[in-house]
């Protein structure tokens, strides 16, 4: 595929997330904004490019495993009507923005208790933002068949980045007051969530049902491989343990990941939302994983003994067989995945880093001295300058 016109895509696609967040901004009070489904579908901000490559890469050389990230969340979830309640009006009586000023918070507003939580936050999600970004640019030259680069004027995912830091500074930091509602990037990332389950599903019925005759016969195929069924099996005891102690830390992320608690609490309108929430969400995820397996054994089947990237299965199946533009819906899905966690997180961090750091360690001395107009510009300029690095 021509990579000029796969740029021009990516072009046009970034486009439409700018206009419905300009739309959605403009239409903050509408019920099409602010809904319960919206708010639902924004808390899938949790399927990454890791759940859209590297499930399929986990299930295709692990089996199982992959599960794990999904059962977490799934168990909690009855829980959040009770706790995720509490939270949020704790969140909205004390205008909190972040998970450090919660944190800080219940241990009487400490500051350098803050601070540690946004230091630690931003070590732990910078690396993981790097990930989506090289994920973008990896898949970018598997459908371009194009060669890696080390300059980084030559990298896809460096303007990328720019583009994203542009969209995240306008659309996340148009208010001093940082527990306010944006409604243009939850609604743009409640419309990429919807997209990359669309296109996800896509390609699974396209490899179940059009590449292979149907589950039974990916089964068929799959399980004369090799390893088949010790990749399928929970395993012994300390396999066993594994399998819990994962669950219980994606089930913790759900609450406490930087990016989940600015989705699900403070971009909260409404309590009544959270009864959505409840079930919807826990459907996404297992819409989501129907097509996980197909997808991950189809790869294995026709790519064995090959070396290639299992985790880029869900491309290479429909370019293997020469479907451009299910290869390009795949792609895009994918695109959409990476860049809806990198918003939210470069939103969530340049919060916690201007008002649990910059802030009271660097500015607040300068603050007390100037008019409260120049205090509200300052303030703003420092959270947009903050999503850039």
């Amino acid at each position: 595929m021509n990579s000029i016109v796969v740029l021009l895509i990516l072009l046009m696609y970034l486009g439409v997330l700018f206009f419905t967040a300009w739309w959605a901004e403009k239409k903050a009070s509408s019920r099409w904004t602010n809904n319960a489904y919206v708010y639902s579908l924004s808390l899938a901000v949790y399927c990454t490019a890791w759940t859209y490559y590297g499930s399929v890469g986990v299930a295709a050389d692990s089996g199982l495993n992959y599960l794990t990230v999904y059962l977490g969340p799934i168990i909690a979830i009855p829980a959040w009507i009770v706790i995720l309640r509490k939270v949020i009006r704790i969140t909205k009586v004390n205008k909190i923005s972040s998970i450090a000023d919660f944190i800080s918070l219940r241990y009487g507003n400490n500051r350098a208790l803050g601070a540690v939580v946004t230091l630690l936050c931003i070590s732990g999600v910078l690396p993981y933002i790097s990930l989506q970004l090289k994920a973008i640019s990896e898949t970018f030259h598997v459908i371009t068949k194009t060669g890696t680069t080390s300059n980084i004027f030559e990298d896809t995912s460096t303007y990328v980045a720019i583009s994203l830091a542009l969209f995240a500074s306008y659309y996340g930091t148009r208010y001093v007051d940082a527990s306010e509602k944006r409604r243009g990037i939850v609604t743009a990332v409640a419309l990429e969530s919807l997209l990359k389950l669309l296109f996800f599903i896509i390609a699974g019925i396209y490899v179940t049902y059009f590449v292979f005759d149907g589950f039974d016969d990916i089964y068929a195929q799959a399980s004369i491989l090799p390893n088949f069924k010790e990749r399928n099996t929970i395993g012994g005891l300390s396999q066993g343990l594994n399998w819990f102690f994962l669950c219980m830390l994606s089930l913790f992320a759900i609450f406490l990941l930087p990016r989940q608690f600015h989705t699900a609490v403070v971009e909260n309108n409404r309590e009544s939302h959270l009864k959505k929430a409840i079930w919807l969400f826990p459907l996404y995820l297992l819409l989501f994983n129907i097509f996980v397996y197909p997808i991950a054994w189809g790869g294995n089947i026709l790519f064995q003994g090959q070396d290639h990237n299992s985790d880029t299965y869900s491309l290479l199946i429909p370019q293997h067989f020469g479907n451009n533009t299910m290869t390009l819906l795949v792609f895009l899905g994918g695109f959409s995945a990476a860049i809806s966690m990198v918003i939210v997180s470069s939103v969530s961090l340049s919060i916690m880093l201007s008002n649990n750091v910059l802030i009271p360690y660097g500015f607040l001395g300068s603050f007390l001295n100037e008019k409260e107009k120049t205090n509200t510009w300052r303030i703003v300029f420092i959270r947009k300058i903050a999503i850039f690095p």
